[in-house]
């Protein structure tokens, strides 16, 4: 099963969907690293970082729906999408980062912590795309929801898991936002992936640092060149997988 629907998934039938992902990037990006980069204060920042974040959750829902070229955009489930990334940005920047910064020093507590934040990170994004799948199909979410994990966990959490690892493998050897150069920090990648995690945001704080401290970008070209390759390849997989997941769902 998984080979015959892995078989489908392609270059041609996401390509328009690729090119609004990669829009929806870079406007989302500029305005993170720009907000990032000015001397705003840091309450501040960080209530337009949640905004961001629930702007970022929309921009996903509206992916999807090109994705399995099916459409629902009443008030409900746009109020459904931002509740659920509420309920993210809560568990990870109200509960676990806190929780972190106060038992730094307690090992066992921080490997418990790790722990649940790679929890999260794997279970995150797979739950995502059920209840959004749920909202666009105007299934039963408490019904759907609980079948579709039972059914398709595994096959769903196995590919997400193999997506993870390329991006942090490849990020690692790329010096991309994702590297664990220094260590594996499931916490710490769970936050940036809360806030940073769109397939771009590699290339695009290396041209804006670049562009910010007047370095020269021929200099900096392998770096760009690279990132925006992987950016664009992440891009490619992660759609790839949202359409698998809906290809899943589809066969219920």
């Amino acid at each position: 099963m998984h080979e015959k629907i892995m078989s489908k998934l392609h270059f041609r039938s996401i390509y328009k969907t690729i090119v609004f992902t990669l829009i929806l990037c870079f406007v989302y990006n500029i305005a993170y690293l720009m907000m990032s980069a000015s001397g705003m204060n840091v309450y501040l920042r960080q209530s337009l970082e949640v905004v961001l974040s629930l702007l970022s959750s929309l921009g996903f829902y509206f992916i999807c729906t090109k994705i399995w070229k099916k459409q629902n955009f009443c008030a409900s489930a746009i109020l459904k999408v931002l509740v659920l990334q509420g309920i993210y940005i809560l568990i990870v920047s109200g509960i676990l980062t806190n929780l972190v910064n106060v038992c730094t020093n307690n090992t066992s507590l921080m490997l418990v912590l790790q722990l649940i934040s790679a929890f999260c990170l794997v279970m995150m994004v797979p739950f995502q795309l059920i209840f959004y799948y749920g909202l666009i199909h105007n299934k039963n979410l408490k019904e759907f929801i609980p079948f579709a994990l039972k059914k398709h966990q595994k096959s769903m959490l196995n590919w997400y898991c193999t997506l993870l690892i390329c991006i942090v493998v490849f990020d690692t050897m790329s010096g991309g936002l994702f590297s664990a150069a220094q260590g594996f920090n499931a916490q710490s990648i769970l936050v940036g992936s809360m806030y940073m995690g769109n397939p771009m945001i590699s290339w695009m704080m290396y041209l804006f640092l670049g562009v910010s401290f007047k370095s020269s970008l021929a200099a900096m070209f392998t770096y760009l060149f690279v990132n925006f390759l992987l950016g664009f390849f992440y891009c490619i997989l992660e759609l790839n997988y949202v359409s698998y997941v809906g290809s899943l769902l589809d066969a219920d």
